[in-house]
């Protein structure tokens, strides 16, 4: 990273550049122009042969600085690690059983704490298997409309606006004549006992099977205050549950095997990685760092200092020796 105030920087130099960048990429002044953060006058005039009135020196500046940044994230891209893709850990297992479960028209929940494998889990079960609708709740979708609306656009239906039962109607109607429909809603812990009470309706009326995965606070609210409402009524009907805050032992040595980890100082270090808060997205991070910092050292092979290296750059957590 270099300050432009201790380089020299030819305005003449960065106008070729413009020109050469437009050309190559198709852009427009104006789409160029958002990229840098000059207005497209500007930009435009700066670069042409009659050049630009005002302060040309400013503007060469800001075209080195893009110019800086786009050489940084080149070389981020040649640096950065291929991360794996989805890889079956022993946690995924229990929970594609417990989706196989659900789509004989049952109702599953998982409280599970973050990275664990659980969206990537349902993600990968909904591209394998037909019929299986994932849908990802926030919290402006956890009141019924909202939440209908997404479920909905899930399946490929826009519907912006209606009455609740209409919508949810159309949900029914979708799933009904489908050979084992399954509904994931994936970060439950943002639905609303309303939402909570259709669900469980879709279930009662026409067999779709539904699994409600979330963080541990879906299995407290089901199991704990609120269940002489809709809560109990959901909680009563559910036919397998597992709660899991962090990864398992085999769920970190899966970790190990996806990143062809050989050194046992380095598989060591990164099982107690992946068995603190944050769990195998931590560990992942940390890999990912790590590999960064190997490459900087022009090492092929993660060594035990670049992922402590990494680790205690991305978390305050101590993971004892």
């Amino acid at each position: 990273m270099n300050d432009p105030a201790d380089q020299v920087i030819e305005t003449a130099d960065q106008k070729i550049w413009l020109r050469e960048y437009k050309a190559s990429t198709g852009l427009s002044w104006a789409e160029i122009g958002k990229r840098i953060g000059v207005p497209t006058g500007t930009i435009s005039q700066f670069a042409s042969e009659r050049g630009y009135a005002g302060d040309e020196q400013k503007i060469a500046d800001t075209v080195w600085r893009y110019r800086q940044l786009l050489a940084t994230q080149a070389q981020l891209k040649i640096e950065a690690p291929q991360i794996p893709g989805y890889f079956q850990t022993e946690t995924s297992q229990y929970l594609e059983h417990m989706l196989s479960w659900a789509q004989r028209g049952r109702i599953v929940c998982a409280a599970m704490g973050a990275g664990t494998s659980k969206t990537a889990t349902a993600k990968q079960f909904a591209a394998c298997y037909p019929n299986v609708f994932h849908i990802e709740m926030r919290r402006s979708l956890g009141l019924m409309n909202p939440m209908l609306v997404g479920v909905l656009d899930r399946m490929g239906q826009k519907n912006e606006a209606g009455r609740s039962h209409r919508l949810s109607r159309m949900i029914m109607d979708r799933v009904k004549d489908l050979e084992k429909p399954l509904i994931i809603i994936d970060e439950a812990q943002h639905l609303e006992e309303e939402s909570i009470e259709e669900i469980r309706a879709w279930n009662d009326e026409v067999g779709v099977g539904i699994a409600l995965f979330g963080n541990v606070k879906v299995m407290q609210t089901l199991e704990g205050g609120g269940r002489g409402s809709a809560y109990a009524q959901m909680f009563s009907r559910l036919s397998l549950k597992l709660v899991r805050i962090l990864p398992t032992l085999r769920d970190a040595e899966a970790l190990c095997d996806a990143w062809h980890i050989h050194d046992e100082a380095v598989a060591a270090f990164l099982l107690k990685i992946a068995r603190v808060p944050g769990g195998l997205r931590g560990a992942t991070m940390a890999l990912e760092l790590a590999t960064m910092l190997a490459r900087g050292d022009r090492s092929d092979e993660i060594g035990i200092n670049h992922l402590q290296d990494a680790w205690a750059q991305l978390s305050s957590r101590a993971v004892n020796q």
